[in-house]
């Protein structure tokens, strides 16, 4: 999936954020070491139940969704990273009904390489975090 091809719900206010994807998904993947992306789908937020959540990977139908509303554009990469990191271990087979947990060995290595995939953005790209809100 190409950064042109995401579903976007609502209104795309800032063109900016589709040259930050465009320059953060092929970084992200060198990092995860993938060579292939989940579809995708952004809305203003997100319907998670009872754990609140900007972000979710649902491995049953390959599906990435982030919520955009209010939130900083470098903020909302990173919770596309800390799900591309869910999409990875599914991959890989990891995954199992309790890796959402907080607190599980999953769901901290995708804080830990979340962490480590924006640490290496926002050294190559430092005028993003100067982005306005969505």
């Amino acid at each position: 999936m190409r950064a042109s091809q995401f579903i976007v719900e609502g209104p795309q206010e800032n063109a900016n954020v589709v040259e930050m994807f465009r320059k953060f998904l092929p970084l992200a993947m060198e990092v995860l070491e993938v060579d292939s992306l989940p579809k995708m789908r952004f809305a203003p937020d997100l319907n998670t139940g009872d754990q609140p959540s900007f972000g979710m990977y649902s491995p049953d139908d390959n599906m990435l969704a982030v919520a955009l509303a209010n939130r900083h554009p470098v903020d909302i990469l990173r919770t596309v990273a800390h799900e591309l990191v869910h999409f990875k271990q599914n991959m890989n087979g990891e995954l199992n009904p309790n890796s959402g947990e907080t607190g599980s060995p999953h769901e901290n290595q995708a804080h830990e390489i979340a962490g480590v995939i924006m640490r290496h953005f926002n050294k190559r790209y430092p005028e993003y975090l100067k982005s306005k809100p969505l």
